[in-house]
C-alpha cells in the first residue's frame, strides 16, 4: 500500500527538489550581502569576462548588479580601487606591484584570469628589422605599462640604453595608431585593440611580441600579466558577494572559450574591432578556469614566483623603489 504524505511533507519534499536542481548562481543570489558592485575596466582583453558576464546576465542571476566604470589606464583604475571608488578591478600587474611597493594594503589579488603573448608588442616601419635598428629612433609607448616594461627589457637584451640610444615618447595606448600613421614616431609598443589596429596599417610590421620578454622564457610570463583585484574592505565585509562575483567571472571566461563567435559579437561594442579581428584576438587568449586558480596562485605556484621576479625586474629598472613581498597580497580563500 502506497504511504500518504502530509501537506508539510509535500512542501518539504518540493523545496528539497528545487534546491537540489538550482544552479550555483541561484544559491549565491540568495546569500549575497550586497547586490551592487562596481568594476573598473577598459577595452583590454583581461576585462572581457566582466563585459560578457554583464551582457549574458551571469552576474544578475547571482543577485549582483555590476556598474561598469571605464578607465584609460591600469594606474587610474588601481588608484580608484585604493580610494574605495570601485570594488573590483582587472589590471596589469605592474600597477598592482607599484601600489604594493608603496605599501598600500587596500586590495587583494584574487585571480590570474588569462595568459597571452601575441596581442602586445612592438610595431615598427619596414626598415626596422631588429631591436638594434631602433637606435636613434622615436618609439611611442605608454609609460609605466606592460609595454613599457617590454621595451626596457628588449632594449637591454640588445645592449641599447633607453635613456641615450632611443627616444621614448609617452603615448596613451589609444593614440599610438594615429601617431604612427602620422609618422610622429618610428615604432610603437602597445596592446590590443590598438595593437591589432596598428598591424593592419600600411607600412607597419610586427617587430616582436611578448614572447621575447626575458621572463616569458622562464615562466611563460608576459611583461605585465593581468590580475583580478578586489578591495580588501569590500571582500572582508562581503565574502559571499565576492565569491558570487568570481563565480560569474569564471562562468563568463568559460563561455568565451566555448562560444567564441557569440562572445566576439558581444565584445564589438567594447573594443570596436571588426568581427574577424575580434575573433582572432580571442584565439590568442588562454583563459585560466576556476579549477586551476588555486594551483597557479598557491604560494609555491608559478604565478606568484613570476610576479615576484617581475617586481625584482622593476626595481632594477627603477620603475618601483623596492620589491614587495607579493604573496602578502594574494588571497585565494575568496575563490568559489
Amino acid at each position: 500500500m502506497r504511504a500518504t504524505m502530509s501537506r508539510r511533507q509535500i512542501l518539504a519534499s518540493a523545496l528539497i527538489s528545487v534546491l537540489a536542481t538550482a544552479p550555483l548562481g541561484a544559491t549565491l543570489a540568495a546569500e549575497v550581502e550586497t547586490s551592487k558592485v562596481s568594476y573598473g575596466g577598459s577595452s583590454w582583453l583581461g576585462h572581457y569576462p566582466v563585459w560578457i558576464g554583464i551582457k549574458k546576465g551571469f552576474f544578475e542571476k547571482r543577485g549582483l548588479s555590476v556598474d561598469w566604470k571605464l578607465f584609460g589606464t591600469s594606474s587610474a583604475r588601481m588608484g580608484a580601487l585604493a580610494a574605495g571608488d570601485i570594488d573590483f578591478a582587472g589590471t596589469g600587474s605592474i600597477s598592482a606591484l607599484a601600489l604594493m611597493a608603496a605599501g598600500s594594503k587596500a586590495f587583494y589579488v584574487v585571480a590570474a584570469p588569462e595568459s597571452y603573448a601575441t596581442v602586445e608588442g612592438i610595431i615598427a616601419t619596414p626598415e626596422i628589422k631588429t631591436v638594434k635598428d631602433l637606435k636613434g629612433k622615436k618609439l611611442g609607448v605608454t609609460f609605466a605599462s606592460s609595454s613599457h616594461v617590454l621595451v626596457l627589457d628588449v632594449l637591454e637584451q640588445a645592449g641599447l640604453n633607453p635613456n641615450k640610444d632611443v627616444t621614448l615618447i609617452n603615448l596613451p595606448a589609444g593614440d599610438t595608431p594615429s601617431a604612427f600613421k602620422a609618422k610622429q614616431v618610428d615604432a610603437v609598443a602597445t596592446w590590443t585593440p590598438a595593437f591589432n589596429v596598428l598591424r593592419a596599417q600600411e607600412n607597419a610590421r610586427v617587430l616582436l611580441d611578448d614572447r621575447e620578454f626575458s621572463l616569458y622564457k622562464q615562466y611563460q610570463f608576459g611583461p605585465g600579466p593581468d590580475v583580478l583585484t578586489v578591495s580588501r574592505t569590500f571582500a572582508d565585509k562581503n565574502p559571499k558577494a565576492t565569491a558570487a562575483f568570481l563565480d560569474a567571472f569564471f562562468e563568463a571566461s568559460e563561455f568565451i572559450t566555448k562560444e567564441p563567435a557569440e562572445a566576439a559579437s558581444l565584445l564589438q561594442d567594447l573594443t570596436q574591432l571588426p568581427p574577424e579581428e575580434q575573433a582572432n584576438v580571442l584565439k590568442d587568449i588562454e583563459w585560466t578556469g576556476r579549477a586551476e586558480q588555486q594551483k597557479i596562485m598557491a604560494r609555491e605556484g608559478d604565478f606568484p614566483k613570476g610576479l615576484q621576479a617581475l617586481a625584482d625586474f622593476l626595481v632594477r629598472h627603477k620603475q618601483i623603489d623596492k620589491a614587495p613581498k607579493v604573496d602578502s597580497w594574494i588571497k585565494t580563500q575568496v575563490l568559489p
